[in-house]
């Protein structure tokens, strides 16, 4: 490639050479053929480079899924952040996937991504709706013109000084090692450093939410990967009216308002096929056969065993399979029941200052510096608690992914009223009372001994 467009431009060098030094000019038509080639030939090749460079330039895994996401939400008419009218709202996360597909911990990584898109998409719902902000901002500006701008100050101990002071203290140490134990260097060190210009401005701003996150429903989730080998997953969940409710009544055990027997399906009929149960992740809501809410949690978890030895990798996806279990009761615990705290804080600001630095002979030299001020930090901690009444697993399957052959433990779980129902009864079912011992017949209480063996 770069040879055809340094033969370019010596084409191009040398029309113009001949266009300079022959007389005499060659005619118009000619000179404008010339001219079009060359032009036509720059175009080409231009058009060749820039093809090039774009078959080059990775496409995200995380923009193709926020994509994907984009082309749902307008297949179903829904916009991200916009209140419908049934004043129910849907927000995003998306997360890249730490591990590479043909890593060992690529189905771990996998399931953690999730985790921390849900995260993402619940802290901006409960920041939104519970959320307080408190803000800060520093400007400082300060010069020294004065003529003993470059001298040190009389009174002022020098940093060598100041540092030997502290070490005589130390028992049976050298000034020397003393100086290195504080991570000075004895050679060369500075006395004194005198501010003589600063101009800094600074934001900080602290964001805070405590809120319920019950009745927050993941609703789709997504998967995307790139031909680098990157993943990443995002979510789409719904929050609102009937969907906190739905979480109030299950949290309370009572039966909600909002029954759908037209739309009521069976157990099996609600569950996925193997191929979808790759990329499912959360909690699912549908409405059984008598009408009434239920949920399915849908987990999963990989073994990251690479040995050969068959009984080792069956125990690793035992395990896979106990670790998906517990994720999946857990997703059912944060909808029925849980809150969030949520703390974001930022800082951003940009400091341009310039010193004297006076080595020990006092001698001044200039120092100018400048930096930006970019911190973020984003924290968030789901809680929730609830009874296991009224919970059961559907299904265990383990699932191949069908980009690498990982093999996925996947567990299901449901909650029901009909469940709930049917396990209180087994609890609360009254007992009999004990009846009454009935002396047999004909006979009359006394006692009886049998033959002793007593010696």
């Amino acid at each position: 490639m770069k040879t055809k467009v340094i033969a370019v431009a010596v084409l191009l060098a040398g029309i113009s050479l001949f266009a300079q030094d022959s007389v005499p000019a060659p005619a118009a038509p000619e000179a404008a053929i010339a001219s079009a080639e060359a032009a036509k030939v720059q175009s080409d090749a231009a058009a060749e480079v820039n093809k090039a460079v774009s078959t080059h330039v990775k496409v995200s895994a995380k923009s193709l899924v926020a994509d994907e996401i984009k082309a749902y939400c307008e297949e179903v008419g829904i916009t991200i952040g916009e209140v419908t009218p049934k004043d129910a709202i849907y927000l995003k996360g998306v997360e890249r996937v730490n591990e590479r597909a043909m890593s060992p911990n690529f189905v771990r990584s996998r399931t953690m991504a999730y985790e921390k898109a849900y995260h993402k998409a619940v802290a901006s719902y409960v920041m939104d709706k519970f959320g307080a902000e408190s803000i800060e901002q520093f400007n400082t500006y300060f010069r020294d013109e004065s003529s003993d701008r470059l001298q040190p100050a009389a009174d002022a101990k020098s940093t060598v000084e100041r540092i030997a002071e502290k070490t005589q203290q130390l028992a049976e140490a050298k000034l020397d090692e003393g100086l290195r134990a504080l991570g000075v260097t004895p050679e060369g060190s500075l006395a004194q450093k005198r501010k003589l210009a600063e101009d800094t401005i600074v934001r900080n701003s602290m964001r805070n939410a405590v809120g319920s996150s019950a009745g927050l429903l993941p609703v789709q989730t997504f998967e995307g990967w790139n031909e680098a080998g990157q993943y990443a997953v995002g979510v789409v969940i719904r929050g609102g009216v009937e969907t906190e409710t739905i979480a109030e009544c299950l949290r309370a055990k009572k039966r909600p308002a909002l029954v759908r027997p037209e739309a009521g399906i069976s157990v099996k009929e609600a569950m996925p096929s193997d191929e979808e149960l790759v990329s499912q992740f959360g909690v699912r809501l549908f409405f059984d056969r008598n009408g009434a809410p239920a949920l399915l949690s849908f987990a999963q978890w990989g073994s990251a065993y690479t040995g050969t030895d068959a009984d080792a990798a069956e125990d690793a996806l035992d395990h896979a399979m106990v670790q998906a279990e517990a994720l999946a009761n857990e997703q059912l615990t944060a909808f029925i029941n849980s809150s969030i705290a949520v703390k974001e804080s930022s800082e951003k600001g940009e400091t341009k200052a310039s010193d004297a630095l006076f080595d020990a002979n006092g001698v001044p030299s200039e120092q100018k510096t400048m930096a930006f001020v970019d911190r973020a930090m984003k924290e968030s901690a789901i809680r929730g608690t609830d009874t296991l009444r009224g919970r059961s697993t559907v299904a265990k399957k383990v699932v191949v992914h069908p980009a690498n052959g990982h093999k996925l433990a996947v567990c299901v779980r449901m909650w029901s009223f009909g469940q709930y129902d049917a396990m209180t009864r087994i609890v609360e079912k009254p007992k009999a009372p004990p009846s009454a011992v009935q002396p047999p017949a004909g006979g009359t209480p006394g006692t009886r001994r049998g033959r002793s063996y007593d010696f």
